[in-house]
């Protein structure tokens, strides 16, 4: 009995000496969700309105119509039809409680995240686990500004679409690690499905060993086919939609970079996936793949016309990435830094033009640090060398 006893005992402190960072990140990000959810889910009505029109068409015969019409006749709705078939099912369990549910689980995908993270960070350097506490301490102080910033993308906004593709990336880095081109190739699809900007991700694919990029990226097209083509071949005017324009803002980096035009310029969209895919191979190529979530959020950043603070989160994701496994040792630097530049701030100062001069300053910081600074201690291996399935 008293064997037993120590043996339940043992069990719960070597629990609690695994996941004690977790525990009280837990309860940190359950105060922000009952602070702001009882005024959050901003965004939530165009989920509820885009499901709607995708799988009840539109509410009469005088409006445009939805189903496969839904992006060629409402080219506002920038979400992916995967976003709204998740959607379908939330709403219809109510309309305040379907935003709550939401937001809840939106905001455990971010406790989840910080978990993945630290996974990675083992697998890839797996020394992090003779110093524990250190490591568990540096995600105790990185996971919290990143839970704060993923609590306005979860609560305040409810951007499913957003956490969907961020949760899928860190799933095809998980992916890619494992050698495992399949899936690696159909997450990054996926993550594409739920919000278009997240093909940014695709230099992923170039963590894999060579003979299973084809796989890989056929995988990816496999996946946004069989979520967008049924649209375009439904209606052609789906494609124009990809076209649709936001105002460019006096805070957003575009404007700090000398762009003045009033909307999205016609180039900016191609440019943000352009930057990203050459900034990630750039990455990969140097072995510094830990990166591509960070600058591949960091270009749609320093080229985005708008200044949403829900564009943080992802910023802090690839940010908690890069210092937990690409710095030499595992200190939220890039974490801290960046919650301090793009949220911290407004505490200090509401200068419109100020505030994009900082968000476009810590891109162009972290990604001269990242692309140019010498090597400062030896790779890891993106994933097995004879891996590929």
């Amino acid at each position: 009995m008293r064997d037993d006893a120590s043996g339940s005992a043992a069990g719960r402190v070597s629990w609690w000496g695994r996941y004690w960072y977790l525990v009280i990140l837990g309860c940190w990000t359950l105060a922000w969700f009952l602070d702001w959810s009882r005024h959050g889910g901003m965004a939530w009505h165009f989920f509820t309105t885009g499901s709607s029109l995708l799988f009840d068409g539109a509410p009469d015969r005088h409006a445009p119509p939805g189903g496969l019409h839904l992006y060629a006749s409402y080219p506002q709705l920038q979400i992916g039809p995967l976003a709204f078939a998740i959607a379908q099912g939330l709403r219809h369990l109510g309309p305040s409680q379907g935003v709550l549910v939401t937001e809840a689980v939106l905001t455990a995908a971010g406790l989840y995240l910080v978990h993945a993270v630290m996974q990675i960070a083992l697998i890839v350097r797996p020394e992090l686990a003779r110093r524990p506490l250190a490591l568990r301490v540096t995600f105790l102080a990185g996971g919290a500004v990143f839970l704060v910033a993923w609590a306005e993308l979860a609560v305040t906004f409810a951007h499913l679409d957003d956490v969907a593709a961020l949760v899928l990336a860190v799933l095809a880095v998980r992916a890619a690690l494992a050698g495992r081109a399949v899936w690696t190739g159909l997450c990054i699809g996926l993550a594409t499905d739920a919000k278009p900007w997240a093909l940014v991700f695709l230099p992923i694919v170039l963590m894999l060993p060579v003979l299973a990029w084809g796989r890989a990226a056929a995988c990816t097209l496999a996946a946004i086919a069989a979520a967008w083509l049924p649209f375009i071949l439904a209606d052609h005017h789906t494609v124009a939609a990809m076209h649709y324009t936001i105002r460019n803002v006096p805070g957003s980096a575009l404007r700090a970079l000398g762009v003045t035009d009033p909307r999205t310029p016609s180039w900016d969209r191609p440019a943000q996936l352009l930057a990203g895919w050459a900034l990630g191979a750039v990455a990969v190529w140097r072995g510094r793949w830990p990166a591509v979530i960070l600058l591949g959020v960091g270009a749609r950043i320093a080229l985005d016309p708008a200044d949403h603070g829900y564009y943080t989160a992802g910023l802090l994701l690839g940010a908690l990435l890069w210092d937990a496994v690409g710095t030499r040792r595992p200190i939220p630097l890039w974490t801290v830094t960046s919650f301090a530049a793009l949220t911290a701030v407004h505490a200090v100062t509401h200068d419109s033009a100020l505030l994009g001069q900082l968000r476009l300053a810590l891109v162009i910081a972290f990604t001269a640090v990242i692309i140019l600074a010498p090597q400062t201690r030896a790779a890891a291996p993106a994933a097995p060398a004879g891996a590929g399935s």
